[in-house]
């Protein structure tokens, strides 16, 4: 019988039951830290010590383990959502404390299990949502695949008249991962935390492929994302152009296929939840 304490992961941000299980979670973290201070005597031995801030940034890693349809209108992860104190399992200085979430990272490979990990931040007792950054709509399947999961691009082969290339025998996906934070500042006068905000989201979604036809593929970026609706923010719809971040490059080792690889960035603009 194994110890209860053996793979005992905590799903910090409620992901498994907001997913009807499809996320599994794996591994956690609390990721406490705290400043200390120190001052030295006359001869420079340290004659004070003080510490305080103590905060918390948990993270939770997931397993794709059945299909995960994120829309807008049915959102599953919403960076900004406050997971309430008590529901969190985070306690600060012995009182339960409420958890923003701040990250969230997407990774599909040839071979393995699709992961997802979100990370986030602990804020003071009492805190409401501030700040929401709607994640585009995606899909993930549990097969053990990469998977273009925000269909962003499109491959096409040939010259003149393009044609779609044939994912079975043109090309093989190799990894797509995608990143997507935002970044938390806080107030801590005299070392107790009285207030948070964040801002700064930014998406980056990487892929690698290798290419098995012949000439080079035509790899077309869709132009906008939606990133949020008027049910999100009443009147309020936006899109944003993406871009291609890092070029598409080329690499030609020896013993191996010609492989390409180029990375896909946009915004993540979020909207007032509270003034």
């Amino acid at each position: 019988m194994a110890n209860q304490t053996f793979n005992a992961g905590i799903d910090y941000f409620a992901l498994e039951t907001g997913t009807a299980n499809a996320l599994k979670v794996t591994a956690s973290n609390e990721n406490r830290s705290k400043q200390s201070t120190s001052g030295a005597n006359t001869y420079g031995d340290a004659a004070a010590v003080d510490s305080w801030g103590e905060t918390a940034a948990p993270s939770s890693d997931y397993l794709v383990v059945a299909a995960v349809a994120h829309t807008l209108a049915s959102p599953k992860i919403t960076l900004g959502n406050l997971v309430a104190a008590g529901s969190s399992n985070i306690k600060i200085d012995g009182t339960d404390a409420p958890v923003v979430i701040g990250s969230l990272s997407i990774n599909t490979q040839t071979g393995s299990a699709p992961t997802v990990s979100v990370s986030g931040q602990a804020v003071q007792t009492g805190a409401t949502a501030l700040r929401s950054y709607c994640v585009p709509a995606f899909t993930l399947s549990p097969r053990h695949r990469a998977q273009d999961f925000l269909s962003l691009c499109t491959i096409k082969k040939g010259s003149g008249t393009l044609t779609a290339a044939d994912p079975g025998v043109d090309y093989g996906l190799e990894s797509v991962n995608g990143q997507f934070p935002i970044e938390f500042t806080l107030a801590q006068p005299k070392g107790e935390l009285k207030a948070y905000d964040l801002h700064g989201g930014m998406a980056t979604v990487d892929y690698t492929m290798n290419w098995y036809a012949a000439g080079e593929p035509t790899i077309a970026i869709a132009s906008t994302v939606t990133l949020r609706t008027s049910s999100a923010n009443t009147g309020n719809t936006s899109t944003v152009n993406t871009t291609v971040s890092n070029p598409v490059a080329k690499a030609c080792p020896e013993g191996g296929y010609t492989q390409y690889t180029w990375q896909v960035s946009f915004p993540l603009i979020g909207y007032e939840v509270a003034a």
